[in-house]
């Protein structure tokens, strides 16, 4: 497994400070919030991509892709109307092609607020969004990129509610660019047993998100990370884990260095089962 941080942690703060300071800590790679980065990704010049790129490249780290991706556009909605699902979708293919074109892999589709249900049913959604994330991987195909379906506890989402709904959803659409991702916040919320989730669904499994509920710092207040750890060794998951937690409000590199030493102990660490 290969470790890369959310950019998230930082929010604002100096990119080619904190790329450096978390290369430093033993990190291979690097995930993008993109609203972050430009208050609308899609509408970022030449330039300013190049040299965002070229930012990652020298602190010898890889771009792993993108993840809340909606969280600047409140308008976008998958279940409120076919113009909404539409336009969606079209922003996420715009999203792909930029991703694609800084090099990342794959986009985590988390977003829950966009997910609402708006009172429809819910047979009726997942088929719409069945149709929708097909189409959507097979964008993903022609630019060599992943589409994962992030599932959230009930707390935080209306749609796709557990790692179980997710994975078969997956299994349904059968799409080689459309895989399933993990969240471990996600799994204190559901309860599901990771050994079992794991090992049912790892061969769709792309890429996973450590954090605590509510996006602290990993450890904070979730102390069965080794669980999921372990599940992952079991199914020799080689892809990245990704830091994904709130900048801090007080110490952020303590935090950071914190967070990555924890994760090092509870997901790679052989000896921690």
């Amino acid at each position: 497994m290969k470790i890369s941080v959310s950019n998230i942690a930082w929010g604002k703060e100096s990119l080619i400070y904190f790329l450096n300071y978390i290369r430093k800590l033993g990190c291979s790679g690097v995930e993008i919030a993109p609203s972050i980065i430009w208050s609308e990704p899609i509408k970022s010049s030449k330039s300013e991509r190049t040299s965002f790129i070229n930012s990652i490249k020298k602190a010898d780290l890889e771009l792993v892709g993108f993840h809340s991706l909606l969280f600047h556009r409140p308008d976008l909605q998958l279940f409120l109307n076919k113009e909404a699902r539409n336009a969606t979708k079209n922003y996420i293919y715009e999203l792909i092609s930029l991703c694609s074109e800084l090099g990342g892999k794959q986009l985590i589709f988390g977003s829950p607020k966009n997910r609402a249900l708006h009172g429809n049913d819910y047979n009726e959604c997942v088929k719409q969004a069945t149709d929708v994330f097909f189409q959507i991987a097979e964008f993903g195909k022609k630019e060599k990129t992943f589409f994962c379906i992030e599932p959230l506890g009930s707390n935080e989402t209306e749609f796709i509610k557990s790692l179980d709904e997710g994975g078969k959803m997956v299994a349904q659409i059968s799409h080689p660019n459309f895989k399933l991702h993990l969240d471990s916040k996600a799994i204190f919320s559901t309860k599901e047993d990771p050994a079992e989730i794991v090992k049912k669904y790892g061969k769709f499994l792309q890429h996973v998100h450590v954090g605590d509920q509510n996006l602290l710092e990993p450890g904070t207040i979730n102390k069965d990370h080794y669980k999921i750890g372990k599940a992952l060794r079991n199914i020799n998951y080689s892809k990245y884990i990704s830091i994904e937690m709130r900048k801090s409000n007080e110490d952020v590199e303590r935090s950071l260095t914190r967070s990555i030493s924890y994760v090092k102990k509870n997901y790679l660490d052989k000896k921690n089962v």
